[in-house]
């Protein structure tokens, strides 16, 4: 089963917030930017709301976040004002990003030729991009070509699905859904063929 949950980050946190911890703000504390503070107090008290107060958050060797739970996988994604945290028995892969967002000046560094025709959507170059970034997260491995290593091989529009490769063997699906007026969400999981 996957659990996505997608949340506006609040402006501000009240002290009285019984599911962040001292540990959630020990953890936030680092990061100079107050955007990517709440941000970050954000995913982890959707964690903590879906998994319990009790639950560990840590980091694996690549940076990536993972729970003392067996059997339990997260991911995390945040995009300006909103978080996306993914939460499943198997590896999962989750990115958020506005769709108002120019990802035609980059492309070239992401799209493959054979990508680029899977889909007329105006929102191709979203979806593309979204899908690229959660297939690293569930690959879940450094120096990582986004052409090259992770390609999309086909885009179901009916079920807005990919089906793609990962590192030219394993396989992976892509779900893309929307999120507010102008979000796209997605998330990937290793195909079941």
């Amino acid at each position: 089963m996957v659990n996505i949950i997608v949340e506006r980050v609040p402006e501000i946190y009240t002290c009285c917030d019984t599911l962040i911890t001292s540990e959630d703000v020990a953890s936030a504390v680092r990061f100079q930017n107050e955007r990517r503070r709440r941000e970050h107090l954000a995913w982890r008290r959707i964690v903590r709301k879906a998994l319990g107060r009790d639950v560990r958050i840590s980091y694996n060797e690549i940076g990536a976040p993972v729970v003392d739970r067996a059997n339990t996988y997260i991911s995390v994604s945040h995009s300006s004002e909103v978080v996306a945290v993914a939460i499943a028995e198997c590896p999962i892969g989750i990115d958020i990003e506005s769709s108002k967002r120019d990802f035609e000046h980059a492309k070239s560094r992401f799209m493959s030729r054979s990508e680029e025709l899977l889909s007329s959507d105006s929102n191709w170059g979203a979806y593309v991009w979204t899908a690229k970034e959660a297939l690293y997260k569930l690959y879940g491995r450094r120096e990582i070509e986004l052409i090259g290593d992770l390609r999309i091989d086909s885009f179901n529009s009916e079920h807005s699905t990919m089906l793609c490769t990962l590192a030219e063997s394993e396989k992976a699906m892509v779900e893309i859904s929307h999120y507010a007026p102008h979000f796209v969400v997605a998330v990937a999981t290793m195909a079941k063929l």
